[in-house]
């Protein structure tokens, strides 16, 4: 009895997480960027960073800065936070290649942000308060994920968002792939978008 149960369980965790995967990637393609300056650019660190600013200039928000700006075979991905408090405010995208437009990380940035979710217009539904899960919860579960589904990879980092944790995790020594935690339920989703790690600029 026990065995089925576990089994149900797990079976019911995979549909979800597949569910989760379908509602990121359909969000990806219907969200238009919210910021686009023609570039003749191949796509570097440097057109990243200028187009990250210029979001930010656009946000009039003189308590959010830039934490880091990630680059992935795929995209360049921005994290903003809150120079008051030091909790992530929200995580973009920004294209590659040509580093020509910004837009909303799809997923956990769009579906879990209990702040800038509905400030930005992108959370659907309801929102809760009262983030039950600390930090170090949050790399547990993050980890015993990675140990299920990417044998030697190891947790390296987290970084707190309005409802969520974002996971850096690490494999062979250098930074692989992210993932997110939701601070309410533990429900992992990892950025599965991004491809190939390459290099990170960090501005804290």
């Amino acid at each position: 009895m026990s065995e089925k149960t576990d089994s149900r369980k797990e079976n019911l965790s995979v549909l979800l997480l597949i569910s989760a995967l379908i509602v990121g990637l359909v969000i990806a393609i219907l969200v238009p960027p919210l910021f686009s300056q023609p570039t003749q650019g191949t796509g570097t660190m440097d057109e990243a960073v200028k187009t990250a600013r210029d979001f930010l200039a656009l946000t009039n928000d003189n308590n959010l800065a830039i934490g880091q700006v990630v680059e992935f075979r795929n995209d360049f991905y921005v994290t903003y936070y809150e120079k008051s408090t030091g909790i992530g405010a929200f995580e973009m995208l920004v294209n590659k290649p040509g580093t020509d437009a910004i837009m909303p990380e799809p997923g956990p940035n769009m579906m879990w942000n209990t702040k800038y979710g509905q400030m930005m217009g992108w959370t659907i539904g309801d929102v809760l308060t009262g983030a039950t899960i600390t930090a170090d919860q949050a790399k547990a579960y993050a980890q015993g994920y990675v140990d299920a589904h990417l044998p030697g990879a190891k947790v390296i980092d987290d970084r707190p968002f309005y409802g969520y944790y974002t996971v850096d995790i690490g494999m062979n020594g250098k930074m692989y792939g992210m993932l997110s935690v939701n601070a309410y339920t533990g429900q992992i989703w990892y950025h599965f978008w991004h491809g190939e790690y390459i290099t990170t600029r960090s501005f804290v």
